[in-house]
């Protein structure tokens, strides 16, 4: 974007370190923001946009909680990989500590996609239901992002690989 002098006003973006340019930014914001039809994002496209800023195979357990509370905001719905997701966050994990009078360690990044399969492999060997962490595999998957394709698209066939495995 350029920033040139048209008809002897003073540039856009001039300076946004004084309260002025602040001033100039903000009423600049609420004006774009007013607009009437204004185009908001979907609810899926606000969820993928969350899911988008994490990693699945190494978040640190506050993050875990950053992204429950981004994913509830952005309009996802409390359901069961919701909640098994907020089950792994810090403050969950903090309070567990707090009732086993055990040690918690919040600050060591997770692999939510190990963890799943994992317990998908387990579920399996035991005879068990694997359902519930299949969900939970599918739900942390990057969605597809409008005009363009799933960032990750390994994530699908991590998916099939857990299914494929022999019990």
């Amino acid at each position: 974007m350029q920033n040139e002098l048209t008809s002897g006003q003073p540039p856009v973006f001039q300076s946004v370190r004084t309260e002025a340019g602040k001033a100039r930014v903000k009423a600049a914001v609420a004006g774009f923001q007013a607009r009437p039809g204004q185009v908001q994002p979907t609810a899926a496209e606000r969820i993928a946009s969350v899911k988008a800023r994490y990693d699945a195979r190494a978040i640190a357990p506050g993050d875990i909680d950053e992204m429950f509370d981004a994913l509830v905001q952005a309009g996802h719905p409390v359901t069961s990989p919701m909640l098994l997701l907020n089950s792994m966050g810090k403050r969950f994990r903090s309070h567990l500590a707090t009732i086993t009078g055990s040690a918690y360690d919040g600050v060591k990044p997770l692999d939510l996609i190990g963890v799943a399969q994992l317990q998908i492999q387990r579920a399996r060997k035991q005879g068990g239901n694997s359902a519930g962490w299949e969900t939970f595999l599918a739900f942390l998957a990057p969605q597809p992002q409008p005009g363009g394709q799933a960032p990750l698209d390994h994530m699908a066939r991590v998916a099939q690989q857990a299914q494929a495995r022999p019990h």
